[in-house]
């Protein structure tokens, strides 16, 4: 079976959040912060409690990767999830989710500020104490930077808060959340080690490529450039060698656990409530994929991404699928000709149920340092170089189960502008991370004109601009003394 991360119960000593209380004050007789800290095994416990909100379905587990999903250009959602493709803000449904992915994600910062503030206290081997602190800086790095991209302006918190009354901070701009970004994984890359203590946490590559993608995000783009050449550079990672389709289970199978392309990703196990609870999502009921599946959302061959994918790319058979054999009748059943195509790149039919898979959420592959390169790297050149076409041209040969190295008749070829070849590895992350949630955030970041115009070809949708951000929770707003009614996004 599968390891998967133990998160100690140490954080929830501290602060409990629920839909209806942002905070609730811990009883008196409970372990207090201030007096837990005494070991080094106390410090690494705190560490591991820092996992514990980023687990749960209100966060990395489910909703945080569906409601993504159902904002790409190639899907469009069902249910509950129709309101998301739609473009025209989020309904009452899920404004709930945005506020609880909201709520997770700062009870994870806390738990990082928690451990930034104390861990510095505790008499231990001062090597080991630097990188139990680079990783909660890490941590709190990758929860904002997920934050800054979907709600905007944010408060920054760096000091730990276990009482309602002292929840505040102005939302801040953009800017200065990624200052704090770009400084904590500047340490992290710094004091992490070299190899991770165990797979599920960082080590200083998780924070290169992290740091790499805040400043692609950002268009900082020799930054960008240099910081994922490092992670190249090192030659700790290579795509894995794939030949035909079901090859990338070997990246994304349920029973992996580590892979030469391994970056950084959250890991979870064939455990009831401690698999990943998104898996079941992509599929249809009684798929041999999963043995949930709601089919929360699907895509069509009309799409131009879909439309123009080459069949000869390997990743096109991996992904999609118009037809399973049915779990329980033992009959093939087709897709309905409205909804005809289902995903398939997370499975896992030998789970023991729907909250029991055992795929993990890659947050970065090796395959991310190699694009974040090309593009970045044509960009601060003005034109892609040949090294930058050799990196993107690697990935996209490893789709064809080509050998990586050789140049091959699927190769970019030179003499394309920027612009060009920026579209050209836009295209190739579209389907290198299909469903790995990236592909709203590589819409938004190239300008919304772009994103508009994407989402227009593809899904036929007018997106607002009001529609760009998700809303700041309401609790935030009444129970922040720094916060108004004015304060919300637009349009909510």
């Amino acid at each position: 079976m599968k390891k998967y991360i133990k998160i100690l119960s140490v954080a929830s000593l501290f602060i409990v959040t629920s839909c209806s209380d942002l905070l609730v004050e811990i009883p008196k007789n409970s372990l207090a912060q201030e007096t837990f800290f005494k070991t080094a095994q106390d410090a690494e416990s705190s560490v591991y409690g820092i996992y514990a909100p980023m687990r749960e379905d209100q966060s990395y587990k489910v909703w945080f990767p569906a409601m993504l999903t159902n904002l790409n250009d190639y899907t469009f959602g069902r249910g509950s999830q129709v309101a998301i493709s739609e473009y025209q803000g989020l309904d009452g449904t899920n404004i709930v989710r945005a506020e609880l992915v909201w709520q997770r994600l700062y009870q994870s910062i806390n738990y990082s500020n928690i451990s930034i503030q104390e861990i510095p206290k505790v008499g231990m081997n001062e090597t080991k104490k630097k990188e139990l602190i680079a990783e909660a800086k890490f941590l709190r790095a990758l929860n904002y930077f997920n934050m800054v991209r979907l709600f905007g302006a944010i408060p920054i918190r760096t000091e730990p808060f276990t009482e309602i009354n002292k929840v505040a901070g102005k939302r801040m701009p953009v800017a200065e959340v990624y200052k704090l970004i770009e400084a904590d994984l500047t340490q992290a890359e710094t004091d992490l080690p070299d190899k991770g203590v165990q797979e599920g946490r960082p080590n200083k590559w998780s924070a290169k490529t992290l740091l790499a993608d805040a400043y692609l995000t950002t268009e900082q783009w020799q930054k960008a450039a240099n910081k994922a050449d490092e992670v190249i550079k090192s030659r700790k990672f290579s795509l894995v060698e794939v030949k035909v389709s079901d090859d990338f289970l070997k990246i994304f199978g349920p029973t992996v656990q580590t892979t030469t392309e391994y970056i950084f990703s959250l890991k979870f196990s064939r455990i009831d409530q401690l698999g990943w609870g998104y898996v079941t999502f992509p599929h249809a009921t009684n798929t041999p994929y999963s043995p949930g599946g709601n089919r929360a959302h699907f895509t069509r061959p009309t799409f131009p991404l879909i439309r123009d994918w080459a069949k000869e790319d390997l990743r096109k058979d991996f992904n999609l699928y118009t037809d399973y054999v049915d779990r329980v009748t033992n009959k093939v059943v087709a897709l309905p000709a409205a909804e005809p195509i289902c995903f398939r790149k997370y499975r896992d039919g030998a789970a023991p149920s729907g909250s029991a898979s055992g795929n993990d959420y890659y947050f970065y592959r090796y395959a991310d340092a190699l694009l974040i390169y090309a593009e970045a790297a044509a960009m601060a050149e003005n034109g892609p170089s040949e090294l930058a076409l050799e990196r993107l041209n690697m990935v996209k040969r490893r789709a064809y189960g080509l050998s990586q190295t050789a140049p091959s008749a699927i190769d970019v070829k030179t003499g394309l502008s920027k612009e060009t070849f920026r579209e050209t590895v836009l295209v190739e992350r579209a389907y290198e991370f299909m469903l790995e949630f990236k592909r709203w955030f590589d819409l938004k970041r190239m300008g919304t004109p772009y994103l508009k115009s994407k989402i227009k070809e593809s899904l036929n949708k007018d997106v607002k601009d009001v529609h760009l951000l998700w809303p700041i929770p309401k609790v935030e707003i009444d129970n922040n003394p720094d916060m108004k009614p004015a304060d919300q996004n637009p349009g909510y």
